[in-house]
């Protein structure tokens, strides 16, 4: 008789040895993974080798990916993948958050290798369990542009209102925002091609009243092994991001009490982990690697700033790779 095999993600080292142990002696085999991200790898590998997997063992506090939110990439990548969701920090919110995300079962820690295994045991097994669902591609084709981000210091003249206003109108100007900190505003730019972006920056950008200096940082796509960039390339639909939707971003009504930008440079060989877990973070609202000053631009929301704060204390500043971390707080219209 084969023996079932299932993928526990959990960042717990002695929870994993166990858990492997006693399954292994009650007919199963465990895939270990510490983390969300090493899961969706190995998720993937499992796909591109067919190699059957019957159930996914999931914690909610990992240290790169919320849990629920895994639970929904992975039920929308594989639909008929029993998932059950383990959690140390278990309460009503958590219980009906893992249940509407299509769940297979909760269980709440600390529990016993038996209750896990009688658990597996009664999830009744579909015709097709053992063989992982392909991830979809994107289709090829469509319009091709290029980004850059441009980050502003004005001198003593300069009217902040006045300079906002007329940037915020410009032509392949998709975001414009007042900041605190090295850097006084920063905007995101877009067109047809980089000669382009010099232009604005050159003949409207630098020649409006008050501007002192421009650091201009083209936007370009991470150098991602195949596995990583189909998981990222999947995430969207998942999680009904929509990476196009601009105007959403740039309506006052869009962003919560506080939104920031952060800024980090890394060490560049390090960016296939450091990468996707700053994609998926949940308070990233984007993630783009730039060629210039700083490796990797986030735009940050949260309830409050030391909510910000926190996260990049807490899951951006211990990640391998990083090396220096800028944040600016975004000034709000009506703060000016």
């Amino acid at each position: 008789m084969n023996e079932k095999k299932v993928l526990l993600i959990d960042d717990e080292a002695s929870l994993r040895r166990s858990l492997s142990l006693g399954l292994m002696q009650k007919g199963y085999e465990t895939e270990l993974c510490e983390n969300g991200m090493n899961g969706l790898k190995a998720l993937e590998a499992f796909k591109k080798n067919q190699t059957p997997l019957h159930y996914a063992v999931i914690d909610v506090r990992l240290p790169d990916i919320d849990g629920i939110k895994l639970l929904k990439v992975i039920k929308f990548n594989y639909p008929e993948l029993p998932v059950i969701v383990i959690t140390g920090y278990g309460n009503e919110s958590i219980a009906t958050d893992a249940k509407t995300e299509k769940a297979d079962a909760y269980l709440e820690k600390p529990f016993t290798v038996e209750e896990l295994a009688n658990i597996l045991a009664e999830i009744p097994q579909k015709e097709r369990a053992a063989a992982v669902s392909p991830l979809e591609s994107e289709p090829a084709g469509g319009e091709k542009s290029v980004s850059a981000y441009a980050l502003l210091n004005f001198d003593n003249t300069a009217n902040l209102t006045d300079l906002y206003q007329e940037m915020y109108f410009m032509d392949h100007v998709l975001y414009c925002d007042a900041i605190k900190g090295d850097f006084d505003m920063v905007l995101l730019l877009q067109a047809a091609n980089i000669s382009e972006l010099h232009e604005l920056v050159d003949n409207k950008i630098k020649k409006l009243e008050g501007i002192k200096d421009i650091c201009f940082m083209p936007v370009e796509a991470p150098i991602l092994s195949e596995s990583v960039s189909n998981i990222i390339g999947t995430v969207d639909k998942a999680l009904g991001r929509d990476k196009n939707d601009t105007e959403s971003a740039n309506n006052p009504n869009f962003w919560k009490s506080a939104s920031s930008y952060v800024f980090l440079e890394i060490e560049k060989e390090k960016i296939e982990n450091i990468y996707p877990t700053l994609y998926m973070n949940n308070q990233v609202v984007s993630c783009d690697c730039a060629k210039g000053k700083y490796d990797i631009v986030l735009l940050m929301q949260g309830t409050s700033f030391s909510e910000i704060d926190r996260n990049i204390q807490n899951k951006i500043k211990p990640l391998d790779g990083v090396l220096r971390i800028k944040e600016s707080p975004i000034i709000k219209l009506f703060e000016m």
